[in-house]
């Protein structure tokens, strides 16, 4: 079992992700976001196209870490991650705002 609290040291820090395919490693520079008991979430910063992608790994696969880089077993998959605010749509109807005078400002306040 690893020790979680040192894996959550790196919340913050931008680390060296592995990922080993068919004998191939493929890497990342990936941003640690989150720590927790089943999974890491990561951040991916996308410069040019001003986009953070966030990617899932579960803690099952994960096989080593150090202080700069993570390894994950063979052929995991970093599932990009969507948080509920990414979801949430935004009302299209028109709102209504009632007028009053406000007494503060000695003016017309317009509030919903």
């Amino acid at each position: 079992m690893m020790d979680t609290q040192q894996l959550s040291d790196l919340q913050g820090k931008i680390v060296n992700v592995v990922i080993p395919v068919n004998g191939k490693e493929y890497k990342m520079d990936l941003k640690v976001c989150r720590v927790k008991v089943r999974s890491i979430l990561f951040i991916e910063v996308d410069k040019e196209n001003r986009k953070n992608i966030f990617r899932k790994a579960p803690m099952k696969s994960l096989n080593s870490f150090t202080e700069y880089s993570i390894t994950f077993n063979d052929s995991t998959k970093l599932e990009k991650w969507e948080s509920s605010w990414d979801s949430i749509n935004f009302n299209t109807q028109p709102k209504y705002y009632r007028k009053s005078y406000s007494n503060h400002s000695n003016g017309w306040n317009h509030s919903l």
